[in-house]
């Protein structure tokens, strides 16, 4: 050998003595013929040990043999493996399979280098015993909560940190080796493909939400991000994988979803959820040019059953009636809870008139039949109107309105039956403008008056505060039900008026009240969305008056319905606002209905929550309902917004709300609302039992006084 060979040897030996990767010489039969001190490092075999012997037997996982023994390429070949060092412990790495030719003998054996990508776990799950120099890096993929992973373009695991463990319970040893598949719903293997092949095309797959089977057999969802593996060279040999648990996004957005779209009670789409079906099917008959029926339904003397056997049994009667109206339905139709004993069927195109009579009688039928409720046999029918889209209306809120007048014509008929609309039921809808007439001049006339419900502490039943009931008696029809000529009033613009009276009257019985010391209960009155809608602010003047007549702001409470908190009108929570800012509180009525949530009241800040009597009267013997409101109570105090439950009859439920730490409640329990003379006799009588104004505060006091919780406002 002449010196310039000897020369080019040793610098060639010097070079692979110096290399950080493992690089390691085979013979053609795959026996080891050198070995690098980063060999020796890497793996933890001595020269020694590893000459002369086959290479699988020393680095190869058995049950995956990713190393070539030799290779007849003209070029190096680059691919990522599995390997394991002397203890066992698991190595990821880019492997580099390059031929060695010799001029004279032609192939003499393969040159293969290893470049690790990082320590995989040892098989036992223990440390690494031969210390290893800090990796900021590793250190990072080991803490985070992610799943981060490596595979082979072939989808085989090359690395899994503890994040990926925790989202999908697999250990390391478990998963590394394997095809990722193994975490793949069979109806989603279509997806792995489709990411291979994009990674392999060079591409990076972004955010990508789906779900993942857990160890134990349950869903994951989880949002990827794969991005390719390149070696040295840039060609793409392999994926790294970033994976995050978005399980409670998606179930809080679920729970959102329910909350706004689904009736709590039956479980059926609420009248915000059909109003936005309804709108869609309006669009598709026009397109289509075809007809659909919607049916209106309201149950016959339904009040009867609440009076009668209560308010629980009235709810699994609406619960019962949901169920075998829905039954009768076709899978296409759509059924919901518009309110109260109020139900409506969507039958979507094509639907003639034949068509809604004869599922009008089906659902007639299937009431017909009496339901259990209890110990009781309950009757119950309904009337039912029809109206078709386009024949009878142009939009949807109108069709919606035709099928209400032909309800109440079937009501007014004799009721149990089924009414089209006709164009002529709209001259009986003029004969409301007349009622309307009436209601102009009812407070002149002194017709109106409130009533007064107490709202009591659950702790000692010591009196709070007071709701103010609107109630209007007509010289020729008698007591006029709220619920009809409150819509009337806000269908006529009369709500304004209206509202303004309530304020004034609710301010001076407040004012009346009121203790030497500014002290007495307050009084919350019911504000419609109508009237805070209104062009020009009727609460405008509001605290002016008030300062007039020497009441302070905080001893009234405006009540709003939760379609008011949902409302997206700017103009409806800036008004609230800036009632609240200056010193009116803000309850929400009926919380929990089906409507409203508790992520709603970013856009207004409440003081006090009142969850609707549906969920309280499910309390006793419900453990649902029971957690449903407990939760309701809990993350209300957590946002420092007091609670009230409404609808109390029974000690068991005042017990219940009292156990989940609700402070406030109201409910024929107590008592019914009063008139003015038998509400001042019950401030006269709290008084009487506690009359001491000591450290506590005024105990007649609301918010200003012992016994509330501590809000921005109190």
């Amino acid at each position: 050998m002449d010196v310039q060979t000897r020369f080019s040897a040793c610098l060639f030996e010097t070079i692979v003595a110096s290399h950080d990767d493992a690089m390691v010489s085979l013979t053609p039969d795959g026996l080891v013929s050198s070995w690098n001190p980063a060999a020796e490092r890497l793996f933890g075999h001595s020269p020694r040990q590893a000459l002369g012997r086959p290479i699988d037997s020393l680095l190869v996982r058995q049950s995956t043999p990713l190393l070539n023994r030799t290779s007849e390429a003209a070029q190096a070949l680059t691919s990522p493996a599995l390997l394991r060092d002397a203890d066992g412990a698991l190595i990821s790495a880019l492997v580099t399979h390059r031929p060695l030719h010799d001029p004279d003998l032609g192939l003499v054996g393969t040159l293969v280098t290893v470049h690790p990508l990082r320590q995989a776990l040892s098989q036992a799950q223990e440390p690494h015993p031969r210390a290893q120099p800090i990796n900021v890096y590793e250190s990072l993929v080991e803490s985070t909560d992610d799943a981060i992973i490596t595979k082979t373009l072939g989808g085989i695991v090359l690395s899994w940190n503890p994040g990926a463990q925790r989202i999908f319970g697999y250990s390391a040893a478990e998963m590394i080796g394997e095809p990722i598949t193994k975490l793949l719903p069979v109806e989603r293997v279509h997806e792995e493909e489709m990411i291979l092949q994009r990674i392999a095309n060079g591409e990076r797959v972004e955010h990508f939400e789906t779900v993942r089977v857990h160890r134990e057999g349950h869903l994951v969802h989880v949002s990827v991000t794969i991005s390719p593996l390149r070696d040295a060279t840039g060609r793409i040999v392999g994926a790294s994988k970033i994976a995050r648990d978005i399980g409670e996004r998606i179930r809080a957005a679920q729970t959102i979803w329910r909350q706004a779209n689904q009736d709590a009670l039956t479980g059926l789409p609420n009248r915000h959820a059909f109003g936005q079906r309804l709108r869609v099917e309006a669009e598709r008959a026009q397109r289509d040019q075809v007809c659909f029926a919607l049916l209106y339904v309201d149950l016959d003397h339904f009040k009867s059953v609440n009076d009668s056997l209560g308010h629980a049994a009235g709810d699994a009667l609406l619960n019962a009636v949901a169920e075998r109206m829905r039954s009768a339905l076709r899978a296409s139709d759509v059924l919901a809870r518009l309110g109260g004993d109020e139900f409506s069927a969507l039958l979507p195109a094509p639907a003639e008139a034949q068509t809604a009579r004869r599922v009008g009688a089906k659902l007639l039928q299937a009431l017909a039949l009496p339901f259990d409720i209890g110990e009781h046999a309950v009757h119950v029918s309904a009337s039912i109107g029809f109206a078709l889209f386009p024949h009878d209306a142009e939009g949807p809120e109108n069709l919606l309105r035709c099928a209400d007048l032909a309800m109440y014509e079937a009501k007014h008929g004799g009721r149990n039956r089924t009414a089209a609309y006709e164009p002529t039921m709209d001259q009986h809808a003029r004969g409301r403008l007349v009622l309307a007439g009436d209601l102009r001049r009812a407070s002149q006339l002194g017709e109106l008056f409130l009533l007064f419900q107490p709202v009591v502490r659950t702790a000692d039943r010591s009196l709070a505060k007071f709701e103010a009931l609107l109630r209007w008696k007509h010289p020729a029809f008698g007591v006029v039900p709220p619920a009809r000529f409150i819509a009337l009033a806000e269908e006529t613009g009369l709500i304004v008026e209206l509202g303004e009276w309530v304020f004034r009257s609710a301010a001076q019985q407040a004012l009346a009240w009121q203790a030497a010391d500014g002290h007495g209960p307050q009084v919350s009155f019911n504000v419609s969305p109508v009237q805070l809608a209104a062009e020009l602010d009727p609460t405008q003047g509001w605290v002016d008056y008030l300062h007039r007549i020497g009441l302070a702001p905080r001893r009234l409470v405006v009540e709003v319905t939760e379609t008011v908190i949902l409302d997206e009108s700017p103009r409806i929570a800036q008004r609230l606002r800036r009632l609240r800012a200056q010193g009116l509180q803000i309850a929400v009525d009926d919380f929990g209905t089906g409507h409203s949530n508790l992520a709603s009241l970013s856009r207004v800040e409440v003081d006090y929550l009142k969850i609707d009597q549906s969920l309280v009267r499910k309390l006793p013997g419900d453990a649902r309902k029971l957690a449903i409101c407990e939760a309701i109570v809990a993350m209300s105090h957590r946002l420092g917004i007091g609670v009230i439950a409404e609808g109390i009859e029974t000690e068991e439920e005042q017990a219940r709300v009292r156990d989940i730490d609700c402070e406030f409640a109201q409910g024929y329990l107590y008592a019914r609302p009063l008139d003015a003379q038998g509400a001042t006799q019950w401030v006269a009588d709290d008084r009487a039992r506690r009359p001491a104004h000591g450290a506590g505060g005024d105990p007649s006091a609301g918010v200003d006084g012992a016994g509330a919780r501590p809000t921005a406002q109190g």
